[in-house]
């Protein structure tokens, strides 16, 4: 993604002050998409105490600081459900044409090369193309625990998962909700992570009433593995000191093991599921599974992507994912949905920012609270001067990332 100069502006930031008098900010522009549903062209968002208090066209209610951005778009910060910032630094030198095993071999070697000190510079220029690229909220999942200060730290909002693999003695993590953050707990897969262990971290999660994220039916890899409980797979986690001989995986498929062990519900984010089958995203649709789809990353790695169609079918809530920079070019949700929209031309625009928006929201724990400009939700959007002479085209240049201008990111704050 190609794009001018990126401003961050955080406004309306308060100390020692009642929320309550914070003064009430009018935020105009020529076209202000809310949702998919609300698009209003010459639009206002009002905005107090951090929260969305009234949308409209034309003038606003009296009172208020008034900015107009211009005749371009105001528009929700984009979600990424799914990344690993972590693995940042590893941009363009993890390449292998020998399949998933190859890859996630070599990008253990080639992150094992690297001091700490370069993989948290990686992080915070991560952070930073995610602002850029107009993502205001994200699902970061990390296995070495290194991205939580600068995630915390940052004005990110959304899910900072721990995520655990093979058979760990103490998984104890304190999940925590949060106002802009909260802290999870992930199980990276059912092939790599003990049933065992992925049953406490679903525990631990729905304690808090959090989200739990886990990487299901991905690689031929993982099929095979489920399918005869040896080969490359197998050999790999044995070489890595994982004993699976304990787990009960043959004559399932990952999501029916996945059910089994009771790690599907409506808190749960599935990612990939590139090798489900129809029975599998019946399962997925009857528990409300939130699914994330990382297309760029799933043709690039396996060269296969979900059966979208059905996805689409079954009514299975879909947000969307950039996965790493190991695996992809960019952490762009816009370069995201581009490519939705080229491969999938069925789906309408709508869909596809409502995927970016808010159900990549609502899967991450904020249902209600971020992904759309609607009143009571929190104040959190960008601006694009983007011209467009209807609602169609606007949308279609959005999702088809066909513009080249500056994107502000505006998150006003009590």
């Amino acid at each position: 993604m190609n794009r001018k100069a990126f401003q961050h502006i955080a406004v309306n930031k308060h100390s020692g002050r009642e929320p309550n008098r914070a003064e009430p900010s009018v935020h105009r522009a020529g076209w202000v998409i809310a949702d998919k549903d609300t698009i209003l062209q010459n639009g206002y968002v009002k905005i107090q105490n951090g929260y969305i208090t009234e949308i409209g066209k034309g003038r606003a209610t009296p009172n208020g600081n008034e900015v107009d951005y211009g005749s371009g778009v105001i528009l929700p910060g984009l979600v990424n459900a799914h990344t690993h910032l972590e693995l940042t630094a590893l941009k363009d030198s993890v390449r292998t044409t020998n399949g998933f095993h190859a890859w996630v071999k070599a990008l253990i070697e080639k992150r094992a090369d690297l001091d700490m000190e370069t993989l948290k510079q990686g992080v915070a220029s991560g952070i930073c193309e995610l602002f850029s690229s107009g993502c205001a909220v994200a699902g970061e999942i990390s296995t070495l625990g290194i991205t939580h200060d600068l995630f915390s730290g940052s004005s990110l909002f959304g899910v900072w998962f721990q995520e655990f693999l093979g058979n760990p003695r103490d998984v104890a993590l304190k999940c925590k909700k949060g106002m802009y953050q909260h802290v999870s707990v992930a199980g990276h897969a059912p092939h790599t992570t003990s049933p065992d262990t992925l049953k406490s971290l679903k525990a631990l999660s729905l304690r808090e009433k959090l989200p739990f994220s886990i990487h299901l039916s991905e690689s031929e890899d993982e099929r095979l593995f489920f399918e005869q409980g040896k080969g490359q797979w197998a050999d790999f986690l044995t070489e890595r000191g994982i004993d699976f001989s304990g787990w009960d995986i043959q004559g399932k498929t990952p999501v029916k093991y996945a059910d089994n062990l009771g790690l599907l519900d409506s808190r749960t984010l599935a990612v990939h599921v590139n090798y489900a089958d129809e029975k599998d995203l019946q399962i997925i649709s009857e528990k409300n599974v939130f699914v994330c789809l990382c297309l760029r990353s799933n043709a690039g790695l396996h060269g296969r992507m979900p059966d979208v169609k059905e996805l689409i079918k079954k009514k299975i809530k879909l947000c969307l994912g950039t996965d790493s920079l190991a695996s992809v070019e960019t952490l762009s949700v816009f370069d995201e949905m581009a490519y939705a929209a080229e491969k999938f031309p069925f789906i309408p625009p709508g869909e596809i920012l409502e995927m970016a928006t808010e159900n990549g929201a609502a899967a991450l724990g904020f249902p209600g609270v971020l992904g759309s400009l609607l009143p009571g939700r929190m104040g959190v959007f960008q601006y694009i001067p983007l011209a467009a002479a209807s609602e169609k085209q606007l949308l279609e240049c959005l999702v088809n990332a066909a513009f080249d201008e500056s994107i502000q990111m505006i998150i006003v704050r009590a």
